[in-house]
Protein backbone atom coordinates (compact mmCIF):
# COMPACT_ATOMS: atom_id res chain seq x y z
CA UNK A 1 0.00 0.00 0.00
CA UNK A 2 1.49 3.22 -1.30
CA UNK A 3 1.02 6.73 1.50
CA UNK A 4 -1.43 8.89 -0.02
CA UNK A 5 -1.89 11.99 2.10
CA UNK A 6 -5.36 11.44 4.49
CA UNK A 7 -8.38 14.11 4.58
CA UNK A 8 -11.36 15.06 3.10
CA UNK A 9 -10.35 16.20 -0.94
CA UNK A 10 -7.79 13.68 -1.33
CA UNK A 11 -8.81 10.93 -3.26
CA UNK A 12 -7.20 8.20 -1.25
CA UNK A 13 -6.59 7.05 2.08
CA UNK A 14 -3.31 5.03 1.89
CA UNK A 15 -5.09 1.67 3.00
CA UNK A 16 -6.68 0.58 0.10
CA UNK A 17 -4.99 -2.16 -1.74
CA UNK A 18 -3.84 -2.40 -5.21
CA UNK A 19 -6.86 -4.25 -6.61
CA UNK A 20 -8.75 -1.09 -5.24
CA UNK A 21 -6.80 1.32 -6.68
CA UNK A 22 -7.06 -0.81 -10.31
CA UNK A 23 -10.80 -0.72 -9.78
CA UNK A 24 -10.93 3.58 -8.45
CA UNK A 25 -12.38 1.86 -5.50
CA UNK A 26 -11.51 4.94 -2.58
CA UNK A 27 -12.13 4.00 0.89
CA UNK A 28 -12.61 8.26 1.06
CA UNK A 29 -15.72 10.02 0.23
CA UNK A 30 -14.57 12.47 -2.41
CA UNK A 31 -15.05 16.23 -1.43
CA UNK A 32 -17.15 17.06 -5.08
CA UNK A 33 -19.20 14.03 -4.62
CA UNK A 34 -23.29 14.71 -4.08
CA UNK A 35 -25.72 12.42 -2.25
CA UNK A 36 -29.29 12.24 -2.65
CA UNK A 37 -31.23 10.24 0.53
CA UNK A 38 -33.23 7.60 -0.21
CA UNK A 39 -35.50 5.20 1.61
CA UNK A 40 -35.09 1.84 0.27
CA UNK A 41 -36.87 -1.44 1.04
CA UNK A 42 -35.40 -5.07 0.89
CA UNK A 43 -37.86 -7.29 0.20
CA UNK A 44 -38.24 -11.02 2.61
CA UNK A 45 -36.21 -13.52 1.22
CA UNK A 46 -34.61 -16.67 2.85
CA UNK A 47 -31.08 -15.97 3.38
CA UNK A 48 -27.92 -17.65 4.62
CA UNK A 49 -25.90 -16.05 7.19
CA UNK A 50 -22.06 -16.82 6.91
CA UNK A 51 -20.07 -17.36 10.20
CA UNK A 52 -16.39 -16.95 10.44
CA UNK A 53 -15.32 -20.78 10.66
CA UNK A 54 -11.94 -19.53 10.04
CA UNK A 55 -10.14 -20.08 13.65
CA UNK A 56 -9.87 -23.95 15.84
CA UNK A 57 -11.12 -23.46 19.36
CA UNK A 58 -8.43 -25.86 20.25
CA UNK A 59 -5.67 -24.09 19.24
CA UNK A 60 -6.65 -20.63 19.37
CA UNK A 61 -6.02 -18.47 22.21
CA UNK A 62 -9.30 -17.15 23.95
CA UNK A 63 -8.53 -13.44 23.23
CA UNK A 64 -8.23 -13.83 19.82
CA UNK A 65 -11.64 -15.63 19.24
CA UNK A 66 -14.37 -13.63 17.80
CA UNK A 67 -17.21 -12.84 20.30
CA UNK A 68 -20.25 -13.54 17.93
CA UNK A 69 -22.84 -15.70 19.99
CA UNK A 70 -26.34 -16.66 18.93
CA UNK A 71 -27.87 -16.69 22.14
CA UNK A 72 -30.25 -13.65 21.03
CA UNK A 73 -30.26 -14.57 17.25
CA UNK A 74 -34.02 -14.26 15.94
CA UNK A 75 -36.47 -17.28 16.55
CA UNK A 76 -36.55 -18.04 12.97
CA UNK A 77 -33.38 -19.07 12.63
CA UNK A 78 -31.57 -22.53 11.91
CA UNK A 79 -28.20 -22.91 13.79
CA UNK A 80 -28.01 -26.33 15.46
CA UNK A 81 -24.42 -26.16 15.00
CA UNK A 82 -23.39 -23.27 17.20
CA UNK A 83 -20.43 -21.63 14.73
CA UNK A 84 -22.05 -23.00 11.21
CA UNK A 85 -23.06 -21.05 8.30
CA UNK A 86 -27.35 -20.92 9.10
CA UNK A 87 -30.29 -20.09 7.21
CA UNK A 88 -32.72 -17.14 8.52
CA UNK A 89 -36.20 -16.13 7.11
CA UNK A 90 -35.54 -12.81 6.65
CA UNK A 91 -38.79 -10.39 7.25
CA UNK A 92 -37.61 -7.43 5.45
CA UNK A 93 -36.95 -3.68 6.77
CA UNK A 94 -36.95 -0.19 5.32
CA UNK A 95 -33.67 1.59 5.41
CA UNK A 96 -31.90 4.60 4.93
CA UNK A 97 -29.72 4.99 1.89
CA UNK A 98 -27.52 7.61 0.61
CA UNK A 99 -26.81 7.11 -2.95
CA UNK A 100 -24.48 9.23 -5.48
CA UNK A 101 -26.59 12.30 -7.07
CA UNK A 102 -27.21 11.61 -10.65
CA UNK A 103 -24.91 13.93 -12.68
CA UNK A 104 -22.33 14.49 -9.78
CA UNK A 105 -18.60 13.82 -11.19
CA UNK A 106 -17.07 10.99 -10.16
CA UNK A 107 -13.10 10.73 -9.93
CA UNK A 108 -13.63 7.50 -8.24
CA UNK A 109 -16.17 4.60 -7.87
CA UNK A 110 -19.63 5.68 -6.77
CA UNK A 111 -20.60 4.39 -3.53
CA UNK A 112 -23.69 3.75 -2.50
CA UNK A 113 -23.94 4.31 1.48
CA UNK A 114 -26.40 2.46 3.54
CA UNK A 115 -26.57 3.71 7.25
CA UNK A 116 -26.48 0.82 9.75
CA UNK A 117 -26.77 3.29 13.02
CA UNK A 118 -25.91 5.47 15.71
CA UNK A 119 -23.58 3.87 18.28
CA UNK A 120 -21.05 3.26 21.00
CA UNK A 121 -17.33 1.80 20.18
CA UNK A 122 -15.86 0.03 22.93
CA UNK A 123 -12.55 -2.21 23.40
CA UNK A 124 -14.16 -4.91 23.07
CA UNK A 125 -15.74 -3.49 20.06
CA UNK A 126 -12.05 -3.04 18.41
CA UNK A 127 -11.00 -6.56 19.61
CA UNK A 128 -14.17 -8.15 18.01
CA UNK A 129 -13.51 -5.97 14.36
CA UNK A 130 -9.46 -6.72 15.04
CA UNK A 131 -10.83 -10.03 13.71
CA UNK A 132 -13.22 -10.04 11.53
CA UNK A 133 -11.09 -7.55 9.21
CA UNK A 134 -8.17 -9.39 9.69
CA UNK A 135 -5.70 -9.71 6.60
CA UNK A 136 -3.88 -12.74 5.35
CA UNK A 137 -0.49 -11.56 6.88
CA UNK A 138 -2.40 -10.62 10.44
CA UNK A 139 -4.33 -14.35 10.26
CA UNK A 140 -0.80 -16.14 10.43
CA UNK A 141 0.34 -14.25 13.83
CA UNK A 142 -3.58 -14.61 15.24
CA UNK A 143 -3.20 -18.52 14.26
CA UNK A 144 -6.36 -17.91 12.47
CA UNK A 145 -7.21 -18.81 8.91
CA UNK A 146 -7.29 -16.28 6.41
CA UNK A 147 -11.02 -14.74 5.87
CA UNK A 148 -11.85 -15.33 2.23
CA UNK A 149 -9.90 -15.07 -0.94
CA UNK A 150 -9.32 -11.46 -1.65
CA UNK A 151 -7.24 -9.84 1.03
CA UNK A 152 -8.79 -6.52 1.85
CA UNK A 153 -7.87 -3.19 4.47
CA UNK A 154 -7.90 -4.13 8.09
CA UNK A 155 -9.45 -2.81 10.70
CA UNK A 156 -7.92 0.59 10.28
CA UNK A 157 -10.71 1.18 7.62
CA UNK A 158 -13.36 0.80 10.09
CA UNK A 159 -11.53 3.37 12.35
CA UNK A 160 -11.30 5.72 9.29
CA UNK A 161 -13.94 8.52 8.69
CA UNK A 162 -14.88 8.31 4.89
CA UNK A 163 -16.13 11.44 5.27
CA UNK A 164 -13.48 13.95 7.06
CA UNK A 165 -10.50 11.20 6.71
CA UNK A 166 -9.76 11.71 10.29
CA UNK A 167 -9.44 7.99 11.96
CA UNK A 168 -11.37 6.81 14.94
CA UNK A 169 -9.64 7.06 18.42
CA UNK A 170 -9.65 3.11 19.82
CA UNK A 171 -11.35 3.13 22.99
CA UNK A 172 -9.14 1.94 26.28
CA UNK A 173 -10.86 0.72 29.41
CA UNK A 174 -11.79 3.45 31.79
CA UNK A 175 -12.22 6.36 29.12
CA UNK A 176 -14.17 8.94 31.13
CA UNK A 177 -16.37 9.85 27.00
CA UNK A 178 -18.22 7.74 25.13
CA UNK A 179 -16.61 7.00 21.90
CA UNK A 180 -19.84 7.31 19.31
CA UNK A 181 -20.12 7.16 15.84
CA UNK A 182 -22.66 6.49 12.99
CA UNK A 183 -22.18 3.23 11.64
CA UNK A 184 -22.25 3.35 7.79
CA UNK A 185 -21.87 0.35 5.25
CA UNK A 186 -19.50 0.92 2.80
CA UNK A 187 -19.31 -1.77 -0.21
CA UNK A 188 -16.20 -2.26 -1.52
CA UNK A 189 -14.44 -3.94 -4.90
CA UNK A 190 -11.38 -4.60 -6.35
CA UNK A 191 -9.79 -6.14 -9.43
CA UNK A 192 -7.50 -8.74 -9.22
CA UNK A 193 -5.55 -11.13 -11.60
CA UNK A 194 -5.93 -14.53 -9.55
CA UNK A 195 -4.51 -17.70 -12.01
CA UNK A 196 -2.41 -16.94 -15.02
CA UNK A 197 -4.11 -13.57 -16.57
CA UNK A 198 -7.97 -14.18 -15.60
CA UNK A 199 -9.20 -11.02 -14.24
CA UNK A 200 -11.41 -11.85 -10.98
CA UNK A 201 -14.02 -8.93 -9.58
CA UNK A 202 -13.99 -8.96 -6.11
CA UNK A 203 -16.89 -7.47 -3.67
CA UNK A 204 -17.06 -6.67 0.04
CA UNK A 205 -19.17 -4.61 2.24
CA UNK A 206 -17.65 -3.36 5.35
CA UNK A 207 -18.63 -0.96 8.07
CA UNK A 208 -16.96 2.03 8.95
CA UNK A 209 -17.42 4.43 11.93
CA UNK A 210 -18.22 7.96 10.51
CA UNK A 211 -18.04 11.16 12.95
CA UNK A 212 -21.27 12.47 14.69
CA UNK A 213 -20.45 15.56 12.89
CA UNK A 214 -19.36 14.77 9.80
CA UNK A 215 -22.88 13.17 9.23
CA UNK A 216 -24.83 16.03 10.02
CA UNK A 217 -23.17 17.49 7.65
CA UNK A 218 -23.68 15.34 5.18
CA UNK A 219 -27.20 15.58 5.49
CA UNK A 220 -27.38 19.17 6.19
CA UNK A 221 -29.97 20.85 3.77
CA UNK A 222 -31.32 17.16 2.48
CA UNK A 223 -35.04 16.16 1.84
CA UNK A 224 -36.69 12.66 2.02
CA UNK A 225 -40.32 11.61 1.24
CA UNK A 226 -41.70 9.89 3.64
CA UNK A 227 -44.66 8.11 2.57
CA UNK A 228 -46.52 6.38 5.92
CA UNK A 229 -48.01 3.06 5.43
CA UNK A 230 -51.46 2.88 4.88
CA UNK A 231 -54.56 1.92 7.13
CA UNK A 232 -56.04 -1.46 6.70
CA UNK A 233 -59.05 -0.54 4.15
CA UNK A 234 -57.57 3.11 3.22
CA UNK A 235 -56.76 3.41 -0.22
CA UNK A 236 -54.98 7.10 0.58
CA UNK A 237 -51.28 7.16 1.04
CA UNK A 238 -50.11 10.96 1.47
CA UNK A 239 -46.24 11.59 1.42
CA UNK A 240 -45.05 14.41 3.85
CA UNK A 241 -41.19 15.67 2.94
CA UNK A 242 -39.18 15.97 6.22
CA UNK A 243 -35.55 16.59 6.64
CA UNK A 244 -32.74 14.07 6.37
CA UNK A 245 -31.37 14.61 9.65
CA UNK A 246 -35.06 14.67 11.45
CA UNK A 247 -35.54 11.28 9.94
CA UNK A 248 -32.40 9.87 10.82
CA UNK A 249 -32.83 10.62 14.21
CA UNK A 250 -36.24 9.15 14.67
CA UNK A 251 -34.86 5.88 13.68
CA UNK A 252 -32.80 5.92 16.29
CA UNK A 253 -29.76 3.71 17.15
CA UNK A 254 -30.58 0.74 15.38
CA UNK A 255 -31.37 2.59 11.81
CA UNK A 256 -34.47 0.28 10.59
CA UNK A 257 -37.31 3.09 9.87
CA UNK A 258 -39.93 0.64 9.69
CA UNK A 259 -40.37 -3.30 10.45
CA UNK A 260 -37.01 -4.01 11.86
CA UNK A 261 -35.98 -6.63 13.87
CA UNK A 262 -36.38 -7.16 17.33
CA UNK A 263 -33.59 -5.54 19.66
CA UNK A 264 -31.51 -7.94 21.49
CA UNK A 265 -31.66 -8.88 24.79
CA UNK A 266 -28.77 -7.02 26.04
CA UNK A 267 -30.03 -3.68 24.86
CA UNK A 268 -34.32 -3.85 25.46
CA UNK A 269 -35.34 -0.81 25.61
CA UNK A 270 -35.76 1.48 22.40
CA UNK A 271 -33.31 4.67 24.05
CA UNK A 272 -30.41 2.47 24.67
CA UNK A 273 -27.73 3.00 22.02
CA UNK A 274 -26.04 0.11 20.85
CA UNK A 275 -22.71 -0.62 20.78
CA UNK A 276 -21.24 -1.37 17.24
CA UNK A 277 -20.07 -4.71 17.19
CA UNK A 278 -24.38 -5.58 18.51
CA UNK A 279 -25.15 -3.12 15.85
CA UNK A 280 -23.59 -5.13 13.43
CA UNK A 281 -24.70 -8.74 14.38
CA UNK A 282 -28.01 -7.38 14.87
CA UNK A 283 -27.94 -6.44 11.29
CA UNK A 284 -26.84 -9.94 10.08
CA UNK A 285 -28.24 -11.91 12.73
CA UNK A 286 -31.81 -10.71 11.43
CA UNK A 287 -30.61 -10.98 7.94
CA UNK A 288 -30.62 -7.58 6.80
CA UNK A 289 -26.74 -7.49 6.31
CA UNK A 290 -27.21 -10.58 3.71
CA UNK A 291 -30.14 -8.95 2.22
CA UNK A 292 -28.30 -5.73 1.92
CA UNK A 293 -25.59 -7.88 -0.04
CA UNK A 294 -27.83 -9.26 -2.11
CA UNK A 295 -29.16 -5.91 -2.83
CA UNK A 296 -25.77 -4.61 -3.77
CA UNK A 297 -24.98 -7.49 -5.98
CA UNK A 298 -28.32 -6.84 -8.19
CA UNK A 299 -27.26 -3.02 -8.44
CA UNK A 300 -23.50 -3.57 -9.40
CA UNK A 301 -24.32 -6.67 -12.01
CA UNK A 302 -27.14 -3.68 -13.77
CA UNK A 303 -24.92 -1.08 -13.92
CA UNK A 304 -22.23 -3.48 -15.72
CA UNK A 305 -24.89 -4.62 -18.07
CA UNK A 306 -24.79 -1.57 -20.05
CA UNK A 307 -23.91 2.23 -20.12
CA UNK A 308 -27.92 2.36 -19.34
CA UNK A 309 -28.05 -0.33 -16.80
CA UNK A 310 -29.70 -3.04 -19.09
CA UNK A 311 -32.35 -0.95 -20.31
CA UNK A 312 -33.46 -0.54 -23.95
CA UNK A 313 -32.69 3.06 -25.32
CA UNK A 314 -35.47 5.40 -25.27
CA UNK A 315 -36.27 7.72 -28.38
CA UNK A 316 -34.93 10.43 -26.40
CA UNK A 317 -32.69 9.27 -23.81
CA UNK A 318 -29.99 11.39 -25.26
CA UNK A 319 -31.58 14.76 -24.35
CA UNK A 320 -33.14 13.59 -20.59
CA UNK A 321 -32.03 15.54 -18.15
CA UNK A 322 -31.01 13.92 -15.17
CA UNK A 323 -32.96 14.48 -11.58
CA UNK A 324 -32.94 17.93 -9.79
CA UNK A 325 -33.58 18.30 -6.56
CA UNK A 326 -33.47 21.51 -4.20
CA UNK A 327 -30.77 23.47 -5.87
CA UNK A 328 -32.60 23.91 -8.86
CA UNK A 329 -32.57 27.01 -10.20
CA UNK A 330 -29.80 28.20 -8.16
CA UNK A 331 -27.26 30.54 -9.31
CA UNK A 332 -23.50 29.68 -8.30
CA UNK A 333 -22.56 30.94 -5.12
CA UNK A 334 -19.57 32.65 -6.91
CA UNK A 335 -21.37 36.92 -7.71
CA UNK A 336 -19.30 36.80 -10.58
CA UNK A 337 -20.18 33.38 -11.89
CA UNK A 338 -23.47 33.35 -13.81
CA UNK A 339 -24.05 29.33 -14.03
CA UNK A 340 -27.43 27.88 -12.91
CA UNK A 341 -28.10 24.37 -10.83
CA UNK A 342 -29.99 22.46 -14.01
CA UNK A 343 -29.50 24.81 -17.10
CA UNK A 344 -27.39 23.82 -19.90
CA UNK A 345 -24.22 24.78 -19.97
CA UNK A 346 -23.71 27.29 -22.51
CA UNK A 347 -19.79 26.14 -23.73
CA UNK A 348 -20.63 22.38 -23.11
CA UNK A 349 -23.96 21.85 -23.20
CA UNK A 350 -23.78 19.51 -19.99
CA UNK A 351 -26.08 20.24 -17.53
CA UNK A 352 -24.61 22.43 -14.22
CA UNK A 353 -24.55 20.92 -10.75
CA UNK A 354 -23.82 23.05 -7.88
CA UNK A 355 -22.14 20.34 -6.16
CA UNK A 356 -19.03 21.54 -4.83
CA UNK A 357 -20.09 22.71 -0.90
CA UNK A 358 -18.32 25.83 1.03
CA UNK A 359 -15.86 23.68 3.69
CA UNK A 360 -16.96 26.03 6.63
CA UNK A 361 -20.52 26.76 6.47
CA UNK A 362 -22.06 23.95 4.06
CA UNK A 363 -25.02 26.08 2.77
CA UNK A 364 -23.01 27.71 -0.14
CA UNK A 365 -23.31 25.53 -3.41
CA UNK A 366 -20.39 26.32 -6.50
CA UNK A 367 -20.09 24.81 -9.54
CA UNK A 368 -16.45 24.16 -9.17
CA UNK A 369 -13.63 24.29 -6.44
CA UNK A 370 -12.22 27.56 -8.55
CA UNK A 371 -15.54 29.56 -7.81
CA UNK A 372 -15.21 28.61 -4.35
CA UNK A 373 -11.88 30.24 -3.91
CA UNK A 374 -12.89 33.15 -5.74
CA UNK A 375 -16.04 33.61 -3.53
CA UNK A 376 -14.31 33.38 -0.41
CA UNK A 377 -14.11 36.78 0.58
CA UNK A 378 -17.32 37.57 -0.37
CA UNK A 379 -19.03 34.62 1.07
CA UNK A 380 -17.52 35.56 4.73
CA UNK A 381 -19.44 37.18 6.51
CA UNK A 382 -22.73 35.14 5.51
CA UNK A 383 -20.66 32.40 5.94
CA UNK A 384 -19.39 32.95 9.77
CA UNK A 385 -23.41 33.21 10.29
CA UNK A 386 -24.26 30.12 9.42
CA UNK A 387 -21.54 28.84 11.29
CA UNK A 388 -23.04 30.32 14.46
CA UNK A 389 -26.72 28.99 13.83
CA UNK A 390 -24.84 25.35 13.11
CA UNK A 391 -23.41 25.53 15.76
CA UNK A 392 -26.72 26.54 18.37
CA UNK A 393 -28.50 23.81 16.37
CA UNK A 394 -25.79 21.22 17.66
CA UNK A 395 -25.95 22.42 21.27
CA UNK A 396 -29.18 22.21 21.45
CA UNK A 397 -29.69 18.58 20.05
CA UNK A 398 -26.87 17.86 22.89
CA UNK A 399 -28.25 19.55 25.54
CA UNK A 400 -29.56 17.31 28.58
CA UNK A 401 -32.65 17.75 30.13
CA UNK A 402 -34.55 15.58 32.20
CA UNK A 403 -38.07 13.80 32.50
CA UNK A 404 -39.79 15.44 35.02
CA UNK A 405 -41.50 11.84 35.80
CA UNK A 406 -39.03 9.41 35.42
CA UNK A 407 -36.07 11.82 36.13
CA UNK A 408 -34.11 10.04 33.03
CA UNK A 409 -31.46 12.50 31.00
CA UNK A 410 -31.95 12.72 27.42
CA UNK A 411 -30.84 15.48 24.83
CA UNK A 412 -33.22 18.12 24.28
CA UNK A 413 -34.85 17.17 20.58
CA UNK A 414 -35.56 13.41 21.57
CA UNK A 415 -37.96 15.55 24.87
CA UNK A 416 -41.24 15.97 24.75
CA UNK A 417 -42.98 19.10 26.33
CA UNK A 418 -46.36 19.62 27.62
CA UNK A 419 -48.27 20.85 24.87
CA UNK A 420 -50.57 23.48 27.11
CA UNK A 421 -48.12 25.01 29.12
CA UNK A 422 -44.63 24.34 27.60
CA UNK A 423 -42.68 24.04 30.65
CA UNK A 424 -42.89 20.43 31.91
CA UNK A 425 -40.72 18.12 30.19
CA UNK A 426 -41.01 13.88 29.72
CA UNK A 427 -39.58 11.31 27.44
CA UNK A 428 -42.46 9.41 26.75
CA UNK A 429 -45.92 9.65 26.85
CA UNK A 430 -46.32 7.39 29.49
CA UNK A 431 -44.60 9.70 31.70
CA UNK A 432 -46.54 12.33 30.40
CA UNK A 433 -49.55 10.66 31.50
CA UNK A 434 -48.27 9.02 35.32
CA UNK A 435 -47.66 12.82 36.01
CA UNK A 436 -50.63 14.49 34.65
CA UNK A 437 -52.40 14.22 38.64
CA UNK A 438 -49.38 16.00 40.24
CA UNK A 439 -48.77 18.34 37.25
CA UNK A 440 -52.61 19.67 35.90
CA UNK A 441 -53.34 21.95 38.49
CA UNK A 442 -49.46 24.00 37.89
CA UNK A 443 -49.91 23.58 33.82
CA UNK A 444 -53.85 25.65 34.72
CA UNK A 445 -52.03 28.25 36.72
CA UNK A 446 -49.33 28.69 33.68
CA UNK A 447 -51.82 28.39 30.79
CA UNK A 448 -54.37 31.17 32.20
Amino acid sequence: MTGYPTGNGTQWSGLETPGMIEAKCSLLIQEDGAFDPRIKSLPKQRVLVYQDKGYNPTTTPHHHLPTKTHQHLPANTNNPNGDENFYVDFNGCTILQLEPAPGSPQRTMPITLTVGGRCLFTPENYQDFRVMMRTKEQSIDMNIAPNGNFDWPDVQSLLLCPLCGNKAEIPKEGDDSEHEYWLLFYPLLQITVMKGSQMTLGTRTICRLTCVDCMEDLLEGMSLKVRPAAMEGRRPRLSFTLPANEVLAEAGSASFLEDGPPRPETHPNVDDILDAWTLYNLWEHSGAWEALQNDYRIVLSRSMHSDNGGEQPTENQDTVEPKLKDRLGKSCGNPTCKKIHGKRDPENGAIIRLSIRCKECHMEYYCSRSCREEARESHRTECLLHQEERQERREKKAKQVTCDTCKKRSSYTKMKKCSACRSATYCSVECQKQDWNRHKTECRKRSD
